[in-house]
């Protein structure tokens, strides 16, 4: 895989320089190379572009596996057994480096989504048609332009410190790709503040260029409005990420699975939940490399949940059936299972990136930081008593609401990514939880972000510099 400079500055992509997959961006032209300007030729050949794009989502090193695995192993949510196969020890440990093959994955296959989707809206952009076919190719478009957010947002939360780490949200942060052309260039780091300006005005275009429905497993108008109010909540802009929030609840089109249901959220198949998703059919199955594999009993079962957060379910909470406690063979005599992906090592499942839940959860957050606690406790405790309808209210204002918006949040969205971002962008300590030891690492704190590659800082000299601290 090359790097985001040597990626970049080819004006003709070479179709082996990528991981292949069955719908790949670059396998549109059937010529060895594919140039900016052939890429997309008419409606279909967009979707084609656009269902390359889709298809890197699913790479182990984005959310087929390190999405998910990274914040939460370098926080209290998750622990590497004694038993392992090795991968993802450094955050285990607290000791990741400029070297680490996992960072430079994340890094390249975000940029690859980001930099496919900019051709996808270039290439779609310049097409000639009308009617129906123009309001598909805006549909289309629109999708793009979510799909870069996204890409854009996770590099600018896993390499970048939060949008209030200074007051301005002047410090650095990774660079944009708002379009590509022919020439060679080496671009330096935007501000955190330039990421994030270009992530919301891209939702926001999404948003105004999509019709309401959309394929199954693609963004729609609701999942372009929820993933633009988490960035929202991460950039302080809780009126927007309220606003936004509601807008999908109030839409009618998904609702929250009641406890006895709960185990179906993470079924292969689509359910009320679901915003949107990404998803894997047998064609597509990672093997030992995918997330099920990666937690199942019968896979590799590297990480492990921690006890401190088991203890936090009570046992009528459904939540609480996601984690199953057993000996694991040859490791642990008493281990906790992660059991969000039912399918397991014999095939990936879905990937669920953003649901209803979380959305009453921003909500929450949104309402307590703005001095709105009866708002808040409504959302909170709707999401408490659906998972366990035994629970008793919360009745709190101030820091101790706070504090039970973000523990519901940790209970809610264990091992789906948020864990150490939950904690960074709250300028809280970051307890990493490695089972039998821990480690306290104080905000703020230097390692609660990757390094840039060092491949990517010897290929690119107007990258530096280097983020503090590696």
């Amino acid at each position: 895989m090359k790097k985001l400079h040597l990626y970049m500055i080819t004006g003709a992509l070479t179709v082996g320089s990528m991981s292949s997959c069955s719908e790949s961006f670059l396998e549109i032209d059937p010529e060895q190379s594919v140039s900016t300007n052939n890429v997309v030729t008419d409606v279909n050949t967009l979707q084609t572009a656009l269902n390359g794009v889709y298809s890197k989502l699913q790479d182990d090193g984005y959310y087929g596996r390190s999405v998910y695995v990274i914040p939460e192993l370098m926080a209290d949510n998750l622990y590497l057994s004694l038993r392992n196969t090795g991968r993802y020890l450094d955050y285990h440990n607290f000791i990741v480096r400029e070297q680490d093959s996992y960072a430079e994955d994340l890094w390249n296959t975000s940029y690859e989504v980001a930099i496919n989707a900019t051709r996808a809206i270039q290439g779609g952009e310049a097409l000639e048609v009308s009617g129906d076919q123009q309001n598909t190719a805006n549909q289309f478009i629109g999708e793009a332009y979510a799909l870069r957010a996204l890409g854009h947002f996770d590099l600018t939360r896993f390499f970048a410190q939060p949008y209030n780490f200074t007051s301005d949200a002047s410090h650095l942060g990774v660079p944009v790709i708002a379009s590509i052309g022919d020439d060679p260039i080496s671009p330096a780091r935007n501000t955190v503040k330039e990421d994030f300006d270009l992530i919301i005005a891209d939702l926001n275009q999404a948003i105004s260029m999509m019709s309401s429905g959309s394929a199954n497993g693609t963004f729609s108008v609701n999942a372009a409005k929820a993933l633009l109010s988490r960035v929202y909540l991460y950039t302080g802009q809780y009126d927007l990420a309220a606003q936004h929030a509601t807008e999908v609840i109030d839409s009618g089109d998904y609702e929250l699975m009641s406890a006895a249901n709960y185990s179906t959220i993470w079924a292969p198949d689509y359910n009320s939940e679901i915003i949107f998703e990404i998803v894997n059919t047998l064609a597509d199955n990672a093997g030992t490399n995918g997330l099920g594999h990666f937690f199942a009993e019968e896979g590799y079962a590297d990480a492990l949940v921690t006890e401190e957060l088991f203890g936090l379910y009570a046992d009528s909470d459904a939540r609480k059936t996601a984690i199953v406690r057993k000996p694991k063979n040859g490791a642990e005599d008493d281990a906790l299972f992660v059991m969000k992906f039912p399918q397991g090592a014999l095939q990936d499942d879905n990937v669920k990136i953003l649901r209803l839940a979380e959305l009453y959860l921003i909500r929450a957050e949104a309402y307590a930081k703005t001095n709105q606690p009866a708002l808040a406790l409504e959302d909170l405790n709707t999401i408490r008593q659906t998972r366990d309808p035994e629970a008793a209210p919360v009745a709190a204002s101030g820091d101790e609401l706070l504090g039970n918006i973000l523990e519901e949040r940790r209970k809610e969205l264990a091992f789906e990514g948020h864990r150490l971002f939950d904690l960074n962008r709250n300028k809280m300590d970051v307890t990493i939880d490695q089972g039998e030891e821990v480690i306290e690492a104080s905000y703020p704190n230097d390692r609660f972000i990757l390094p840039i590659p060092l491949s990517e800082l010897n290929a690119n000299p107007n990258i530096a510099p280097q983020n503090d601290g590696y």
